[in-house]
């Protein structure tokens, strides 16, 4: 009774702030940026783990991005209990771990929009967001690449790397 309790309040939470925040508001030269990028967050689903994109996606970023490039992962259904909130929310101190990588690229696998994972990209402060999936808060991201979600996922990866490599010329 609890649990369903705080996941409602959860909900409305993240609904209301993410509402509230506003659009990215300057324009942006992404293939002058996607050229710059050297570190990349990678936001996991709940329903993908990192052995669903290793080693072919990940080597494709390399391939892209260059060898000096950093790649991490943030993965939804690892992230433990003791770095969030008795709400649920990741804390300020998980997050100031990320925000002192300073990432230049976040690329959300979510097939659908997922209001947390896309809560957390909200509160990076990377140059480019890259989602995959519409939603009521793509004013989070800047970069929007569709793929149809009934397809297989390594035909969705490959959509995003194709973006990339023709963004960069």
């Amino acid at each position: 009774m609890i649990q369903k309790l705080k996941n409602i309040l959860l909900d409305n939470y993240l609904s209301w702030r993410l509402k509230h925040l506003k659009a990215i508001p300057r324009a942006h030269d992404f293939s002058k940026e996607l050229r710059e990028v050297k570190q990349i967050l990678i936001v996991l689903p709940e329903t993908i783990s990192l052995d669903d994109i290793q080693p072919t996606f990940i080597q494709q970023l390399y391939e892209i991005f260059g060898q000096n490039v950093r790649i991490s992962t943030f993965e939804k259904r690892t992230f433990r209990k003791e770095d969030s909130t008795w709400l649920g929310l990741p804390k300020k101190e998980y997050m100031d771990i990320f925000a002192s990588e300073q990432i230049d690229l976040v690329i959300d696998l979510n097939e659908s929009e997922d209001k947390f994972c896309t809560y957390v990209c909200a509160l990076l402060p990377a140059p480019i967001k890259v989602n995959l999936a519409p939603g009521t808060f793509d004013h989070v991201y800047n970069l929007h690449i569709r793929s149809d979600g009934s397809k297989p996922l390594a035909h969705r990866l490959e959509t995003i790397i194709r973006y990339f490599k023709t963004l960069m010329g």
